[in-house]
């Protein structure tokens, strides 16, 4: 009831001058000669023409005072949203850690958790145990303690993940099943994330560092680069050697030049790996990407590549394309969930953590 009272104010304050001001101005010279041969104000020395002057620019006082409450009332901005915000930002600071900047809430970040059930090697694994929780919950809470992201969404073809995510109030996105890479799927999912820059964390790494994903966040803010990964220094031959360990080749001033299943560079004359390790640092990739929206219209647009085919991984779409990756150096080891053997090793990691 008040606040149609208060509707009906608002809009009377906008009418009634309005047409008092029409009328005053439209008011025809007859009608104002008439009245004037009755009013009072012509013994009091005015004019004929100075009492249609005076109505005239009262017309004029009352559209003006029309066209204020207009828009103040509807077109003004609105003082107290605009404290609301200043005071939501000041709250936000206070929340950062003194010396990092809030690059996250300047350039709009949040984390992007690609997963589905159909996984070749290990089925339903995103919804497998691991210490009482589910691999997929522990991955979304480690995201949750990133300082620098805004949200973090789970994506899937998987109605089966969508009814779980709703028992961990973890927002959730079903994308096609047609999607063949987790980038794909935050592609097809950008709009409904709702963020300029997305950090891919896999969702089968359950002990993702959040320190990391704010590296990857701060790196974009200080370069404003369209493409961020992370890796970590190969110290042993065995991680040289095997082709499940994508190795990234790093330029000189750090961006990665290329991935690879193959240890890059290749040492000649030295048939000794351990001997490479000596000679150059070798960086093992860590599956984990920061994308702006400008990187993933381009990737949508060029289409698989060879080096892609061939190496089966995905990045190499954007290298083969001219685009360059900045690297973010981490000690942090991913502890990825690929098989069921994986998963009783990351319950004996679990263990000795605790």
């Amino acid at each position: 009831m008040v606040k149609i009272v208060l509707t009906i104010l608002e809009v009377g304050i906008i009418i009634v001058p309005l047409s008092i001001g029409l009328y005053f101005l439209f008011r025809t010279g007859v009608s104002y000669n008439e009245s004037f041969d009755n009013s009072k104000l012509r013994f009091w020395g005015i004019s004929r023409k100075s009492y249609i002057l005076l109505f005239r620019a009262l017309g004029v006082f009352c559209l003006g005072v029309a066209m204020f409450a207009l828009y103040n009332n509807y077109f003004a901005p609105d003082e107290n949203v605009e404290s609301e915000i200043k005071d939501f930002w000041k709250d936000v600071d206070s929340t950062q850690e003194k010396g990092i900047l809030t690059g996250a809430m300047l350039l709009g970040a949040a984390i992007a958790i690609p997963t589905r059930m159909g996984s070749t090697r290990f089925p339903g694994k995103p919804l497998a145990m691991l210490g009482g929780k589910t691999v997929l919950q522990r991955v979304y809470e480690r995201c949750l303690e990133s300082k620098l992201s805004q949200k973090a969404v789970i994506l899937t073809d998987s109605p089966e993940i969508i009814d779980y995510a709703k028992t961990i109030n973890a927002p959730a996105i079903m994308t096609s099943p047609t999607c063949n890479s987790g980038t794909e799927r935050i592609i097809e999912a950008f709009d409904e994330i709702g963020a300029e820059f997305v950090v891919n964390v896999q969702g089968d790494e359950p002990f993702i560092s959040p320190v990391l994903i704010d590296g990857l966040i701060e790196m974009r803010k200080q370069t404003n680069c369209d493409l961020v990964t992370a890796a970590s220094k190969i110290e042993d031959v065995e991680a040289l050697t095997n082709e499940n360990v994508v190795k990234v080749l790093r330029a000189d001033d750090g961006k990665a030049i290329y991935f690879s299943r193959a240890a890059i560079p290749h040492i000649r004359g030295e048939a000794n790996c351990e001997k490479w390790l000596e000679r150059t640092s070798y960086w093992r990739h860590i599956g984990i990407y920061g994308y702006s929206k400008n990187a993933l219209e381009k990737y949508a647009s060029f289409g698989p590549c060879t080096l892609e085919k061939c190496e089966m991984l995905e990045q190499l779409r954007f290298i083969s394309n001219g685009m360059n990756f900045e690297v973010v150096s981490t000690e942090y080891e991913s502890i990825g969930i690929d098989t069921p053997a994986d998963l009783a090793a990351a319950e004996e990691f679990l263990k000795k953590q605790s």
